[in-house]
């Protein structure tokens, strides 16, 4: 005898088909990460150190780039005041730079998923 686990969705689908729902109901509107629902309101965040954080290096040796809760930035290698390139909603991570140091990938949900991104 096969076992067939089905998820809450499925289990639901195959209890009440499509054909047998009542069709006045209002689809859900679609899940975007830029654009979330509910109360939000902004943090001012001031911090010089951080964990769990992707750091790397540009190919010059003059910049970092790196991480921090969920947005990405550059500062000089030496020191200062760190610059915000990727901020907002999204959570922006693993920022690298590629090999000739024009170009910075990262991974982000921005589109609703973990995706590559490259700026």
């Amino acid at each position: 005898m096969k076992r067939v686990l089905l998820t809450t969705a499925a289990a639901l689908a195959v209890a009440f088909p499509a054909s047998a729902q009542d069709s006045s109901q209002t689809a859900t509107p679609k899940w975007d990460v830029q654009n979330p629902i509910g109360a939000q309101r902004d943090v001012n965040i001031n911090v010089d150190e951080g964990t769990w954080m992707a750091v790397d290096v540009s190919p010059d040796g003059r910049e970092i780039v790196f991480d921090l809760l969920g947005d990405i930035y550059v500062m000089p290698i030496g020191g200062g005041e760190a610059r915000s390139i990727a901020s907002g909603v999204s959570w922006d991570m693993q920022p690298r730079y590629s090999p000739d140091g024009r170009f910075i990938a990262f991974t982000s949900d921005r589109g609703g998923g973990e995706n590559l991104w490259v700026m």
